[in-house]
């Protein structure tokens, strides 16, 4: 199954040519009006070379929001592309130079290679004739559009600048659609993590689920978001159907069990239609524990699978560590299997982003027999690397797997990482083994790092002072990191913390005392001009009694 372009599109069907249909192009004009009838004709130029209308094709107009248009499947083709219509999605399907553009009829975007774009006007039928906004999707192959008022002309230009016989050139910017629907490189990154403890909440049929989809989005929209992180698999499952992983319990209440839909391709699209990108979250290596148990997985599961299939080469392949299940991360066929999973994810939908956060190694005892978890991998394999430099080269060759197997299928989609905030704790080597200095500064592996800055202003270490992690501490340490390579650095904020008595070594916790922290927390990092953008922790807590001074003044910096 190919959900990557997201409107329900079987292309091959998309490959008949409809023999009557029109196209138009639309371009920006500085002013408003409607229906402009007594005006004269408005003409179009494909790099100098006037477009020929048919009779009966339709006449260009200026619609309500001040956008020309002109009925132009002759453009198209004298532009050199395809067009081909899908009656049952009523969406156009433009391809040139291996480039393919989407555009749906009365919807506020158009995908461009599987990436959504928004745009100000929509696709129209009017009169049996279909008019389209071909400034957006002229852009999308690298051509130049302009407005010549003076002589009510667009200016097409293939290679990005226009030049005409009306005695002007204007420059028009090309774009590839690589922008995304939320932001831009220059815009920020503004995020909401979504979790399996959302979905706990959730109802578990396909219209319940849809509803309750629509409005957390629509939540999202309102306080500001311009992306959602969500989870598509927390433990060793799948919010979609997958070929390595069973449902998840989360989908229809049963680990295994098809609940007669896709959530993914469900929550993708609804995503977009609202301007908001979509990451997809995932947890690599945790199979049990925070809300999935032992007894609640399927027989498919491949744990499962591993220690019940009588070949004892697989039974370490899955690993018992404190009454929970982890996947083996030093295991080359266990790595492959989650790339695998992250392959079908990039290969079938059209996320924005793939994104884990500080879930690696657990915690561990080398000295502890019962703790020392993939220590006899370790010794198994000669390695003259200390056991926690082959622990973090584990977790590195995963990375940089999932990086260049995501780049193969589509370069747009981002790879990132939310690692735990206090980087002393993150360079232990007994637990995360996350290699946050070489990811930071070798290419390969990272398109950004989300910290997880979890901490308050006025954080105090056990005599008094403020403490290395304390916020602005933190945030610079990060800045520095993040400095040594071209990584995005992006922070990730702890909404969970607002109104709450968080211990933090003053007399009355910063938590209480204010109800601005994230607030400023934002405007902080943005002075710093070195901050992407910021996520936060989670949806659920957004609509918390204890929290909503807190909601209500990041709203006023995020809106």
């Amino acid at each position: 199954m190919n959900e990557r372009y997201n409107l329900g599109i079987d292309l091959k069907k998309a490959a008949v040519l409809a023999a009557v249909f029109l196209i138009a192009a639309m371009v920006f004009l500085p002013w408003k009006t409607a229906l402009a009838v007594t005006e004269p004709e408005i003409s179009l130029a494909i790099d100098g070379q006037y477009v020929d209308f048919q009779n009966g094709q339709g006449e260009p107009f200026i619609d309500a929001n001040g956008r020309t248009l002109v009925p132009l499947r002759d453009a198209l083709e004298a532009f050199g592309a395809m067009v081909t219509w899908d009656n049952d999605t009523r969406t156009a399907v433009v391809e040139k130079d291996r480039i393919m553009v989407q555009v749906p009829v009365d919807k506020s975007y158009i995908l461009v290679d599987g990436m959504t774009a928004t745009i100000d006007t929509t696709a129209v039928i009017l009169e049996d004739h279909t008019y389209l906004p071909i400034r957006s999707v002229f852009e999308a192959f690298g051509a130049g559009v302009v407005w010549d008022a003076d002589n009510r002309a667009i200016l097409v230009s293939t290679d990005g600048s226009v030049s005409d016989n009306f005695g002007s050139n204007s420059p028009a910017e090309p774009n590839r659609g690589g922008e995304r629907p939320g932001h831009s490189d220059n815009d920020e990154l503004r995020a909401m993590w979504i979790s399996y403890l959302e979905y706990m909440e959730m109802p578990k049929d396909k219209t319940g689920f849809q509803n309750a989809v629509d409005d957390m989005f629509d939540r999202c929209v309102n306080l500001g978001m311009n992306a959602v992180i969500v989870h598509v698999r927390s433990h060793c499952d799948a919010m979609y159907p997958s070929d390595y992983y069973p449902w998840s319990i989360f989908a229809s209440g049963t680990q295994g069990v098809d609940p007669g839909y896709d959530p993914l391709d469900y929550m993708v699209s609804a995503a977009h239609k609202r301007g908001l990108e979509f990451h997809a979250w995932l947890n690599p290596y945790r199979v049990t524990g925070y809300g999935t148990y032992w007894n609640q997985t399927s027989a498919d599961n491949p744990v499962r699978v591993w220690l019940s299939d009588n070949d004892p080469s697989n039974d370490r392949w899955a690993l018992l560590h404190k009454g929970e299940y982890y996947l083996n991360p030093s295991i080359p066929r266990v790595r492959q299997m989650v790339v695998d999973g992250i392959k079908e994810i990039a290969e079938n939908y059209n996320v924005d982003g793939i994104h884990f956060d500080d879930y690696f190694y657990p915690s561990l005892n080398d000295n502890d027999p019962s703790r020392c978890f993939d220590k006899p991998e370790y010794e198994a394999s000669g390695s003259r690397l200390s056991i926690a430099d082959w622990r973090r080269n584990n977790v590195n060759l995963l990375v940089g797997d999932v990086y260049h197997a995501v780049k193969e299928i589509n370069s747009n989609i981002e790879f990132g990482i939310s690692p735990a905030g206090n980087v002393d704790n993150l360079r232990r080597n007994d637990a995360y083994f996350a290699d946050i200095d070489t990811w930071l500064s070798k290419s390969g592996y990272l398109d950004y790092i989300m910290p997880q800055l979890y901490w308050g202003f006025d954080r105090r270490d056990s005599s008094g002072n403020i403490a290395p992690y304390a916020f602005e501490n933190n945030l610079n340490t990060w800045i520095r990191l993040a400095s040594k390579g071209d990584v995005k650095l992006y922070i990730g904020l702890n909404m969970a913390n607002a109104g709450c008595n968080i211990s933090d070594n003053n007399a009355v916790s910063e938590w209480i005392t204010h109800d601005d922290i994230i607030a400023r927390q934002v405007s902080t990092a943005r002075t710093t001009g070195k901050v992407g953008g910021f996520a936060f922790f989670r949806y659920a807590i957004f609509d918390k009694n204890e929290a909503q001074k807190e909601v209500n003044n990041l709203v006023q910096v995020c809106k």
